[in-house]
Parts: C-alpha cells; sequence; structure tokens
C-alpha cells in the first residue's frame, strides 16, 4: 500500500488566507442562506484559494464526544476522519466567502479519500490547510474538490484528504433515473448499523456542520428530502469503527464512495469482505437492496 506523499499546503495558489483560529461554523450557515437562491453559473470559475491554521490544538473534550457519538475507541491518536472534522470550519468558511461560485446549500458530498503516513496524536500542535482543488462537469452536474493537508507543528503533512462534491443541475424529464448497482456477492460477512433520528443534531454539535439537511425533516423537506439524512462522515466514521478492529494495524487509506442517502431514523447492513486487504465493504438499507456508500479500508 503506498502511504501518502508530502504535500505542500500551497500550490499555484494565488490567495492563501492564514487565520488565527477555527472560524465559527454557525454564521457561515447565516450567509449560505443568504446566498442559497444564487444561480450556479454556467462554467463555474473556482478561485485560486487556500486557507490555513497554524498551531491548533485539539479540543479533549470534543474528540471524546465524537469517539463516543461515532463508537470509536478512545487512545492517544485521532481517528484517521477526524483532522477532516476539524476541518469542517474551514471548508464551510472558505465556501461562503464572497466571491466563491459555487452556493454551499445544495452542495452534495459524492467521494472523500483520506491518507496518512501515521496516525497523528491528540495532544499535538497541528497546522491545518484547505485548498480549492480541480472542478470538473460531469453528466449529474459540476463537481469539485476540496484538498486537505494536516501536519504536526511546522513539519511535514502526514496526513491529507479530498472531499469531492458536487452541485447537482436538474435531470431533464425524459432522461431515466439510473438504476443502482447491486452490492458485491463478495461482500459475504454482516454487521449492523442504527441512525436514530437525532444523530444530525448530535453530530452537528461535535463537528460544527448544522447543514439543515441533516437536523430536522421540516428543513430536510425544503431541500427535496422526505426525512432527514444521516450525515455522509458520521456514516463512514461508523462503518470505520465496525471495521477498524479487524485490520492489523491502524489504518492508512480510507476511501469511500456515498451511494444514496440514509433517511432518519434508519437502520442499515454493514457488508463487507473479510478475507481482502484492502477490507472492501458496502452499507446496504436493512432489508433492500439499496446502497447508502461502498468503500474500502486498509
Amino acid at each position: 500500500m503506498r502511504p501518502a506523499a508530502a504535500r505542500p499546503c500551497v500550490m499555484n495558489h494565488s490567495q492563501v488566507f492564514d487565520l488565527p483560529a477555527l472560524p465559527a461554523t454557525l454564521p457561515t450557515f447565516v450567509r449560505a442562506g443568504l446566498s442559497a437562491a444564487r444561480r450556479l453559473p454556467d462554467t463555474p470559475q473556482l478561485p485560486h484559494w487556500a486557507l490555513r491554521v497554524r498551531a491548533l490544538r485539539v479540543d479533549p473534550a470534543r474528540l471524546q464526544a465524537y469517539q463516543a457519538l461515532c463508537g470509536l475507541p478512545q487512545g492517544e491518536t485521532l481517528p484517521i476522519l477526524y483532522p477532516q472534522v476539524l476541518a469542517t470550519p474551514l471548508f464551510l468558511h472558505l465556501m461562503t466567502r464572497p466571491g466563491f461560485p459555487v452556493p454551499l446549500l445544495g452542495l452534495v458530498h459524492v467521494r472523500n479519500t483520506v491518507e496518512q503516513r501515521r496516525a497523528l496524536r491528540a495532544d499535538e500542535s497541528l497546522d491545518l490547510c484547505l485548498r480549492v482543488g480541480e472542478g470538473r462537469e460531469v453528466k449529474a452536474g459540476f463537481e469539485f474538490d476540496l484538498l486537505m493537508d494536516c501536519a504536526p507543528a511546522e513539519a511535514e503533512p502526514v496526513w491529507r484528504a479530498t472531499m469531492t462534491v458536487i452541485r447537482r443541475r436538474p435531470r431533464p424529464p425524459s432522461e431515466a433515473k439510473p438504476q443502482p448497482p447491486a452490492a458485491d456477492a463478495r461482500l459475504a460477512e454482516y454487521l449492523t448499523l442504527s441512525a436514530p433520528e437525532d444523530i444530525g443534531r448530535r453530530y452537528a454539535r461535535v463537528s460544527g456542520d448544522y447543514n439543515p439537511i441533516h437536523l430536522h425533516a421540516a428543513t430536510a423537506r425544503l431541500f427535496g428530502f422526505p426525512r432527514a439524512i444521516a450525515h455522509g462522515l458520521w456514516t463512514a466514521a461508523r462503518c470505520l469503527a465496525l471495521l477498524e478492529p479487524r485490520l492489523p494495524a491502524p489504518p492508512r487509506r480510507y476511501a469511500v464512495q456515498f451511494k444514496q442517502p440514509l433517511l432518519l431514523p434508519g437502520r442499515a447492513v454493514l457488508r463487507y469482505a473479510p478475507q481482502s486487504e484492502p477490507i472492501e465493504f458496502a452499507l446496504l438499507a436493512a432489508g433492500a437492496a439499496k446502497i447508502h456508500l461502498t468503500g474500502t479500508l486498509g
């Protein structure tokens, strides 16, 4: 398995914003609501921006709350997804800055890949950087990448993530809805996962992500969902909690592809291939062939 290569925080970016601390997230969603009606340009031009926070310290109480909520064990190192949780205020702040062409509300998280050369310690002072990656037109709309690096203070990055989101365009009435793929028959082992109705609100308190599609059925219906949906990174963290004990060592790479939302409250079945390296898995709706996400962990 190829470890994450060190990558400088800023590469070909014309504007780098050094922030003294992580910004508050609730004002971000107020700004996002005010810009929600803004039309997506036909050919969005993404700005060459990067945000950076230096010497960040992890709040032990918030980390423990996150671990408890996701079913992850407490220890001296950060879960592989946690630096991305720390970066939540950065990407919310970036996408609501004046001049960013894509409205925050309505974006859908479609893929997520995290790599680390080693697990970061919970007591380390961290430099965290977020930058805008590539954008591209795809059949469903306009998608783009957000690139994150995390490093011990004044050192080379040892953790990185790519978060891919999409702003969907309306499907023409004549276009048939694509059929969901079937789960891989090799994923023969089963584990169960429950998502209570309030998990979106509880996850918002530990992550700072108060996206209304995750909070209440009434706010989710404003965006076309019949009920609130589970946050993708919470769902990925619950899969991580169930699968990581089956690894011989802490994970070096975790990749997921989000397929269909998990409505709240909900139950799902985690199917995985125990002999594969990395572990391949899929999260399916309980009693149905609907796939919520697929991924690999190793």
